[in-house]
């Protein structure tokens, strides 16, 4: 099987280098380093959806052997890379067995629902893999889907033709497993009946792997050959990922000097305490830069929290109308939020820079801009509640600052 590319590992240990020795803002450097954590674990991918059978003789071709006795009807496995192999499993009982080595026949005997499996396979070093065991009811696929939301970061759903049933219980599927999809189409293009025209856009691509086989190991060739150009696509798009990632923590990097270890003349302020920071640093105390209501300051907030508050209207109304099951509202809230803090800091570069406490208002915008990048790269709704919550604090503190006995504002 292919490799992911060496050089995004390269850039990722220096990145550590430079996070160990810069002179940047805690929270920006914690979650520089919570990003670092997720490059340098493996990519998990998970085969879900329909065409069971299809999906275990994928996953055997995948990582290059097979992976269970022959016969064995296939519970939910999760495999990763071990220099020594071994089996976990977990019972129908909710008992678990745990053993050395790769699974034996007799296991199975045992009504065995969940298996962790670590083996010596090359293919498992960058990327781990689920097979999600589940029947045809959309029920029961719609609860595994949820279950396997917390366990995939690139989802693959096989199919056959994606039938109507198929796209319901998709569509229903929550957001956290869109971020990146494939849909595996066990067929040629020419009898899917334009399943690339269909096929919803939530998925990233559409793979097409012909094969008429449903018993494993018959058609091992033909599956052999999709599942290389299957393994090529998922390395091509697991490098650019990460590599867009590692450029925007450089990127933020670069703004507070690359670990130039010299102190800042006026270092930046931490934010103030929000619902973001108690969650993300819990025992840290952060002052408000508190800065009096003045002429200066209404000249230079006034149009700032103009832009600020008329952008945010927009966002707050995608928040307030989201749905819930569409996967598009959480990546809106993000770019919007990069959006409104990057035009935040383009303003802010205009302000004086010999007052301090100018300097401080500025650290302050420049520092959500850095957490608005940060938030919109990690994803998720979760994330976008934080986004959000960063420009209600943003506005706090630009109402503040300009207040004052006769103000222009309301």
């Amino acid at each position: 099987m292919a490799a992911l590319s060496p050089h995004p590992w390269k850039t990722v240990e220096e990145l550590e280098t430079v996070l160990a020795s810069a002179a940047i803002p805690s929270r920006i450097a914690q979650s520089c380093e919570r990003l670092v954590e997720r490059l340098r674990r493996p990519i998990r991918v998970g085969l879900i959806g329909f065409e069971t059978r299809r999906r275990e003789r994928l996953l055997a071709a995948l990582l290059g052997e097979g992976i269970l006795p022959d016969q064995t009807v296939w519970p939910t496995i999760e495999i990763a890379f071990s220099e020594r192999p071994y089996t976990n499993a977990t019972l129908a009982d909710a008992s678990t067995l745990a053993a050395d080595g790769m699974p034996q026949a007799e296991l199975f005997d045992r009504e065995v629902v969940f298996l962790q499996i670590g083996a010596p396979i090359d293919a498992l070093r960058r990327m781990t893999f689920l097979h999600v065991a589940a029947s045809e009811s959309a029920a029961e696929q719609s609860a595994a889907l949820r279950w396997a939301s917390r366990r995939i970061d690139f989802a693959l759903w096989c199919t056959r033709d994606f039938s109507p049933v198929e796209a319901e219980i998709w569509g229903k599927a929550v957001p956290e497993l869109k971020n990146h999809a494939y849909l595996v189409a066990f067929a040629s293009e020419t009898e899917t009946d334009g399943l690339r025209n269909r096929m919803p856009p939530d998925f990233g691509r559409v793979m097409f792997l012909p094969d008429g086989k449903t018993v494993r190991g018959s058609g091992d060739a033909d599956m052999q050959s999709g599942a290389q150009r299957l393994f090529e696509q998922l390395a091509t798009d697991i490098d650019d990922a990460l590599k867009e990632d590692l450029d925007s923590v450089w990127m933020l990097l670069h703004r507070h000097g690359q670990g130039i270890d010299a102190p800042k003349p006026n270092p930046e302020p931490e934010l103030i305490p929000s619902p973001i920071a108690a969650a993300r640093t819990p025992h840290e105390d952060v002052d408000q830069p508190s800065i009096p209501g003045s002429a200066k300051m209404v000249e230079l907030l006034s149009e700032p929290l103009i832009f600020l508050k008329r952008w945010s209207r927009d966002l707050f109304e995608t928040l307030e109308w989201q749905d819930a099951d569409s996967p598009d509202w959480a990546d809106e809230v993000l770019e919007s939020c990069r959006m409104i803090t990057d035009g935040l800091r383009d303003r802010a570069e205009e302000w004086p820079e010999d007052e301090g406490q100018v300097l401080a208002l500025r650290g302050l915008v420049d520092e959500a801009s850095d957490m608005a990048t940060l938030l919109q790269i990690e994803g998720g709704p979760d994330q976008a509640l934080d986004a959000a919550a960063l420009l209600l604090q943003l506005r706090s503190v630009f109402e503040a600052n300009l207040a004052q006995p006769q103000t222009l504002l309301n």
